[in-house]
């Protein structure tokens, strides 16, 4: 046990050293008498309690080692107050709680080791103000929560051990910002999300560990730049797709990549060959053949219905007058039907006349008002002029022609039925050509 006495020891006193002495109990509050202390080092013994506040008095403390003791209390804002202090040593204790938020203000610490003890809560963000520090070993704790993107400001740090916590969430990205980091170890831990592919600036790292996690997503490629890469264990996650093949890769053993998702690749690796590049190519000409069939689909069929749309249309106004043109077919008025309609082509009714015979106008039992080009039968060359008019008027379609309705025809009667138009004037389309 460390007497009480120890606080009458000489204040001039700057290093204090009692490592593996079997010493018990607690450390006692006077130890904050010796304000010229630089070291204090009492690792290795069986020290229970608290870390005494006193030890804020310690001003001038630069190392303080409890390290491989029993001890149980919190980690108090008293060690804010040191703010010479550059090595914490509290690894293999049973120090309970999280660390002070105020431990980020202590800008001279180079080294903290807390590593197995019973830490909680998660990593305070102010920890990257501490531009100088070297070493950061959190290991076998419950801690918890994101790790902080200002863990990127940690630019000199060599050596960071955050394995065996519940960190979880990715991997911030800031982490590629270590360039001078040779170990990394983030293993054991519930962190998801891909491997950053900021990782491969991180040109110091000789060892990484992001084992037993349920990191998904693809190892990338570039990390093949990481030249003095000697450890690289990626097992028990959720990886898929190839692992790389150049640089450090060369010479990883396969136990490094087991127990993932789909990992593929060489053979030395355990793992299945990835697909052929033949296979990768054919796929994507199916791909773009594909994605170019249904560009001239997108192109094409809106013309297409368009064609057919207007087809119909089209196709809706002239059949008719294509149907009525023919002298054999359906739907022809009758002779007397004729006759009713122009009160027997009475001469009230007559509406135009030319060489060839006269119009009238009649009315049909419907009520559809009509004009009946009359060819006269006295003229052998009107009934000639009445087959040429029906066989042209078959052949052309045109908004400004007369709609021809039907024809009436007998061995001494030839007609045909128009549209009837009002304040218009019908004239023959028969032209009469003689022949020498």
């Amino acid at each position: 046990m460390l007497p009480v006495s120890i606080g009458n020891f000489s204040t001039s006193l700057i290093k204090f050293y009692a490592h593996a002495c079997k010493i018990n109990g607690q450390i006692p509050n006077e130890v904050g008498n010796l304000r010229s202390l630089l070291i204090l080092d009492i690792s290795g013994n069986n020290l229970v309690g608290s870390i005494p506040t006193s030890i804020g008095n310690l001003r001038n403390l630069q190392v303080l080692n409890l390290y491989e003791n029993t001890l149980t209390g919190l980690i108090g804002d008293s060690l804010c107050k040191l703010q010479r202090l550059g090595n914490i040593y509290f690894g293999q204790n049973q120090l309970p709680g999280s660390l002070p938020n105020c431990l980020g203000n202590v800008t001279s610490l180079r080294e903290i080791y807390l590593g197995s003890n019973k830490l909680s809560s998660n990593i305070p963000a102010s920890l990257g103000n501490l531009k100088d520090l070297v070493v950061l070993d959190l290991s076998s704790n419950n801690m918890g929560g994101s790790l902080p993107a200002e863990i990127g400001n940690l630019k000199v740090a060599v050596y960071m051990d955050l394995s065996m916590n519940q960190f979880s969430n990715g991997i911030p990205r800031e982490i590629g910002g270590l360039q001078n980091l040779e170990k990394l170890s983030l293993s054991h831990n519930k962190l998801q999300g891909s491997i950053p592919d900021s990782m491969s600036n991180m040109i110091g790292l000789e060892f990484l560990d992001v084992s037993r996690n349920n990191i998904t997503g693809i190892i990338p490629k570039t990390l093949e730049k990481l030249q003095n890469l000697k450890y690289f264990n990626v097992s028990i996650n959720k990886l898929y797709g190839e692992i790389p093949s150049g640089g450090p890769f060369k010479n990883l053993s396969s136990q490094f990549f087991i127990y993932n998702e789909a990992l593929c690749g060489s053979s030395r690796f355990s793992v299945p060959p990835c697909p052929t590049s033949s296979k990768h190519r054919s796929n994507r000409k199916k791909l773009l053949v594909l994605f170019l069939m249904m560009g001239i689909a997108l192109v094409f069929i809106p013309i297409a219905l368009m064609l057919v749309w207007i087809r119909y249309r089209g196709g809706k106004r002239a059949p008719q007058q294509a149907d009525s043109l023919s002298t054999a077919t359906r739907g022809r008025i009758s002779y007397y039907e004729l006759l009713e309609a122009t009160d027997a082509l009475s001469e009230s009714n007559l509406i135009g006349s030319g060489s060839f015979g006269g119009v009238y106008k009649g009315i049909l039992r419907n009520g559809t008002t009509i004009a009946v080009k009359v060819f006269n039968q006295q003229l052998e060359v009107s009934f000639k002029c009445f087959d040429t008019e029906c066989k042209i008027l078959r052949s052309i379609r045109h908004r400004n022609l007369v709609k021809v309705i039907t024809s009436c025809s007998n061995l001494d009667f030839k007609a045909l039925v128009l549209e009837h138009m009002p304040n218009g004037v019908l004239r023959s389309v028969c032209f009469h050509t003689t022949t020498s």
